[in-house]
Formats: structure tokens, C-alpha cells, sequence
């Protein structure tokens, strides 16, 4: 059995196969400076799992509260697979700030790139759809269920011919 590697084994790796280190900031509000706490705690947990995530380890600061809210910021360090990552951990945490801190520039292959602008394209539809299920008549929102499948269909067949 050999042993493990260390972590900073695993992000040179990474970065080697196209993979990125960044630092990742996060705001959260909440009723009590337990429950700030707790929630960030498990958000931080939930981003160690996302699909391309190596490694996240953060660190939380000392809530503070105004006004009866209570509001705590972290600081995540994240190691991502690939730029891909990045975007969709940007359009789905919506984080208050992003640093790259390795590697010093971003290449992309053509058909990456395009996946990572068909990625942004999803995530806006996504919140579209939420917005709109919420405004819209039963009806409506099932004709717009029936498009949006149609859209993600057509989406990810374009995706695939993207990777060929």
C-alpha cells in the first residue's frame, strides 16, 4: 500500500491536468450567531461535493450583528478539476468574491469553452424558470416546462457535439 499523497501533491496534480486553486468568498445571514454558523458550516460541507471539487476547506469569521440579523463571511480555499467548475460554483453560490491563485493564466480548448458558456446558458434558464414558475399560471407553467425540456434537450446535444 503506498502512502497518501499529500495536499500539496494533489494540487500540483491538478493544476498539471487543468485544474485550478482559488480562494472563495461567501456571505450568509441568519437569525442568531449559532444558526449563521451552523448554515455556513453546511454550505461549506454541500461545496466539498459538487461534481469537479478536489477540495474545499474554509474558514468561517466571527458573526456579527446588525439590526437583528446576524451575517458571517468565509473564505474558502477550492481546488477545481477544470474552469468548467469554476462557473458553474460561481453561478450556483453566487460567492461575493473569487482569486485564482493557481495557475496564472486560463487556457481553454475551444470545445471547453464552449461547455462553459452552454453551463452559464443553463444556470440563467434555471433561475428564468424559477422566476417564472412563480409568476405564471398553472397552465403557463406547464407550456414552459414543456419548452424548457425541449431547450435542454437541444442543449445538451449541442454540448455533446461540442466534446466530438
Amino acid at each position: 500500500m503506498g502512502r497518501e499523497k499529500s495536499v500539496s501533491e494533489i494540487t500540483d496534480e491538478a493544476i498539471a491536468d487543468g485544474g485550478y486553486l482559488t480562494l472563495v468568498y461567501f456571505d450568509l445571514h441568519a437569525k442568531s450567531s449559532d444558526e449563521v454558523k451552523n448554515i455556513m458550516v453546511g454550505f461549506i460541507s454541500k461545496l466539498t461535493k459538487e461534481k469537479g471539487v478536489l477540495y474545499a476547506v474554509g474558514e468561517i469569521d466571527q458573526p456579527i450583528e446588525k439590526d437583528g440579523i446576524w451575517s458571517t463571511w468565509a473564505e474558502v480555499k477550492l481546488l477545481a478539476s477544470d474552469f468548467a467548475t469554476l462557473v458553474r460554483i460561481a453561478s450556483q453560490y453566487s460567492p461575493i468574491g473569487i482569486e485564482i491563485l493557481r495557475p496564472d493564466r486560463v487556457n481553454l480548448a475551444i470545445g471547453d469553452a464552449q461547455g462553459v458558456l452552454l453551463d452559464i446558458s443553463q444556470t440563467s434558464q434555471n433561475f428564468t424558470r424559477m422566476i417564472m414558475e412563480r409568476v405564471l399560471s398553472k397552465e403557463e407553467v406547464e407550456e414552459y416546462k414543456v419548452k424548457m425540456a425541449s431547450r435542454a434537450e437541444l442543449g445538451k446535444r449541442l454540448l455533446e457535439k461540442s466534446k466530438s
